[in-house]
């Protein structure tokens, strides 16, 4: 019996052996790296520690740059939506035409002093016939924003030159008007011709006046082949009377048509040729001899 007992403890502990060598076995070894590569990995450097930022031992040790545009813009917010919507080349970095800011001092009364001078970029402009360029540009906005005043209006030729040279070249009553006296209020203004002109004619346009004066030269006049006779007869009412109580074919035909050109005076033969034989045109070589007016026809006998 006893002997029994031990064959059994003998056999359970060989079978508990025998599980221990199979699960040992069953286990993956893990490769050993090669030794080159440790070397290697032995060899490399460590990674320095990042820097420390050192703080500046007081708050005005901090190099600062000079404001830019956005940040002057949140105390002079109007200012700066005015350039941005009217600067035009004034669209500058703020700091480059107020090198000086901040700086004003009520005690010194200092302002003209730190205001930037329009000369510094550009020169006497208008010579000297009108050197206080803020009484008429806006410097924020340049172009704009311009007064329009009899005293500012000696100069508009300076920069209109063109209009200047045509009011000279194509005299009229135009001539002799200030600019200021039209374009009044505001710069850039363009005044209605019956501000101070009666129309033609009923429901006439301001594009309708331009079509036969041009503004400048309002003498210098010239018109489409359709212009109604009705605008001639603003002028010349008793021709235009007489034509529209006529019963000849002329009454049908445009006055621009005969008169191609403002004065203009057609000869008869354009239109009509020779519409009598030699013997009476040798003897009446001037149409109007029997042909009375041409505004009135058909004769002189009707």
């Amino acid at each position: 019996m006893k002997t029994r007992k031990k064959v059994m403890v003998l056999s359970g502990i060989l079978m508990l052996v025998l599980v221990a060598l199979f699960s040992c076995a069953s286990q993956q070894v893990a490769p050993e790296k090669p030794q080159e590569m440790q070397v290697a990995q032995a060899e490399q450097p460590a990674a320095p520690p990042p820097p420390k930022e050192e703080k500046p031992k007081s708050l005005y040790d901090a190099d600062v740059k000079p404001l830019a545009p956005a940040e002057c813009g949140r105390c002079h917010y109007s200012v700066f939506s005015q350039i941005k919507n009217e600067g035009g080349k004034h669209k500058l970095d703020c700091t480059q035409c107020h090198t000086k800011y901040h700086a004003y001092n009520p005690v010194k009364q200092n302002w003209a002093e730190i205001m930037p001078k329009c000369e510094t970029c550009h020169g006497v402009f208008h010579g000297q016939k009108f050197t206080a360029c803020t009484q008429c540009h806006a410097p924020h906005a340049p172009k704009t924003q311009i007064a329009v005043n009899a005293e500012t209006a000696k100069t508009c030729g300076d920069c209109h030159g063109k209009v200047a040279q045509t009011l000279q070249q194509s005299p009229s009553k135009h001539t002799k008007v200030a600019c200021a006296t039209c374009h009044h209020s505001k710069h850039g203004l363009i005044p209605s011709c019956m501000t101070c002109h009666k129309p033609h004619t009923a429901n006439q346009t301001d594009k309708d006046c331009l079509a036969c004066h041009p503004a400048h030269s309002p003498l210098t006049i010239a018109y489409p082949k359709d212009t109604a006779n009705s605008v001639c007869g603003a002028c010349h009412g008793a021709v235009y009377k007489k034509l529209e109580a006529s019963t000849g074919k002329h009454k049908q035909v445009p006055c621009a048509q005969c008169h191609t050109k403002h004065r203009l005076i057609p000869k008869c033969q354009e239109c009509h040729g020779q519409p009598h034989g030699e013997v009476v045109l040798k003897k009446f070589p001037d149409c109007l001899a029997c042909h009375v007016d041409v505004h009135d026809l058909p004769s002189k006998s009707k």
